[in-house]
């Protein structure tokens, strides 16, 4: 029986999953990623490859060898190193038009809001003992998916400004985001915030301008959860004068065991460091602080501190992005080579968290199931992802015969060599050897 590889070829399928407006030959020929017919023929077999070294982990002299066995192109891999990095700005185009496709999907709303988580991610380089690369993302809670990105290298600091706004949006954030002159911007896009502050993250004032005694605040409280109206000093002198900046500080103190792990934390990294801690560092460990531009009508502060617990939904989806997807076994350090890998990882990774996405949480009922029935446990989003990927990267691998394999031993030994060394082999020295 004779198996014929392109009845085994998955590969229209993920291309498929790409945005139908989004022409792949035209953007890769403005972005100068394509720009003369060689050994890759077209823009489509560009990415393919970036997908291969990117998405499926293969190095690029294993990604060349692929290439060729499998009929794809056939260049070497300086060759490709060049191509990946011509073609990175075009990977982030793919990487934005993918989110910008998701975007239009409906979604659902909380009490008529939007609700968006905004928080980054650190990547290091092969070697390094600092962060290399910064991955900004915004987070649609309703959708479970990512709705805006952005890549930097480490001077790209985190902060509100990282998003696009509409009105009725809410976002939240950690402790980072919580800066003077990030949160007026946010209101005056009609959008609302939850960000959690630390003791000495602002400069609070009172209402009328007067210093405010935050640990005073908190002796006072009697009930477990409280808030209170702060003034936040942002620092800026102009003409006309910026109206004052009034929130919603909500305060709810901790268990005590909470507090006492959040206060071995601090002595521990206090000792780890040779300092003696700040003892109003301890104290604040005792409560949870959290800033809010939302009406408090409508949003008591029970509800504020539910919906801030959300936001560990977006450090779910970036345990799936490393975890699972190897988001964080980046092996480039070229700069223009590691975007390209990062931004093929990405790419993987979103598709894969967007099929994932369509499963529903449980079927629809019919009017043979009774009412009373027991509701059915939602599918694991981690196992779905898992399940994604594995078909994506068999789909971009595509099949690859044993005689394909033997054919490009005989034709081509390049990639299945390791580079020039000075010293030999042990094991050619060995099998100079034997008789």
């Amino acid at each position: 029986m004779k198996i014929r590889p392109q009845i085994l070829d998955h590969w229209p399928e993920v291309r498929a999953r790409l945005p139908a407006g989004f022409d792949l030959e035209a953007t890769a020929r403005l972005r100068g990623a394509f720009t003369r017919v060689r050994e890759i023929k077209n823009a489509e077999t560009l990415l393919r490859l970036a997908l291969a070294y990117g998405g499926l982990g293969m190095s690029l002299r294993e990604t060349c060898a692929w290439a060729e066995a499998g009929g794809i192109a056939r260049l070497s891999d300086p060759s490709l190193l060049e191509r990946l990095c011509k073609a990175a700005p075009w990977l982030g185009d793919i990487v934005a038009a993918l989110i910008a496709e998701q975007a239009k999907v409906p979604a659902g709303r909380f009490a008529g809001y939007r609700l968006r988580v905004l928080d980054g991610t650190s990547i290091c380089h092969p070697g390094a003992d600092r962060t290399t690369w910064r991955l900004h993302v915004g987070y649609d809670l309703a959708t479970a998916q990512v709705d805006q990105l952005e890549l930097t290298d480490i001077h790209g600091a985190e902060n509100l400004q990282r998003l696009t706004y509409a009105p009725r949006d809410i976002v939240l954030a950690d402790r980072y985001y919580a800066r003077p002159r990030d949160l007026r911007p946010v209101i005056d896009a009609g959008a609302d915030f939850i960000v959690r502050t630390g003791w000495n993250s602002l400069r609070l004032l009172q209402t009328n301008g007067e210093p405010f005694d935050l640990f005073a605040a908190l002796a006072a409280q009697q009930e477990q959860e409280g808030e209170l109206q702060v003034r936040v000093h942002e620092g800026m002198t102009g003409t006309p004068p910026t109206p004052p900046l009034v929130l919603r500080l909500i305060v709810r103190r901790k268990d005590p065991q909470q507090a006492q792990a959040e206060q071995e934390r601090l002595l521990k990294d206090a000792r780890k460091r040779g300092k003696q801690p700040d003892p109003r560092s301890l104290e604040a460990a005792k409560y949870i602080l959290l800033l809010t531009s939302l009406p408090a009508a409508t949003f008591p502060p029970a509800d504020i501190l539910t919906l801030y617990r959300f936001r560990w939904q977006i450090e779910l989806a970036f345990k799936r992005f490393k975890s699972l997807a190897g988001l964080d076994s980046l092996p480039a350090k070229k700069p223009e080579l590691a975007r390209a890998w990062l931004y093929a990882r990405l790419i993987v990774a979103i598709i894969a968290e967007q099929i994932a996405g369509q499963v529903p949480d449980s079927p629809p009922l019919d009017a043979a199931t009774p009412l009373a029935s027991p509701p059915l446990a939602s599918p694991s989003r981690w196992r779905l992802m898992k399940l994604a990927l594995t078909s994506i990267c068999a789909a971009i691998r595509g099949p690859l015969l044993w005689q394909a394999v033997c054919n490009l031993v005989s034709r081509s030994r390049r990639h299945l060599c390791e580079p020039p060394r000075r010293r030999r082999k042990q094991c050619d020295h060995l099998r100079a050897r034997l008789t």
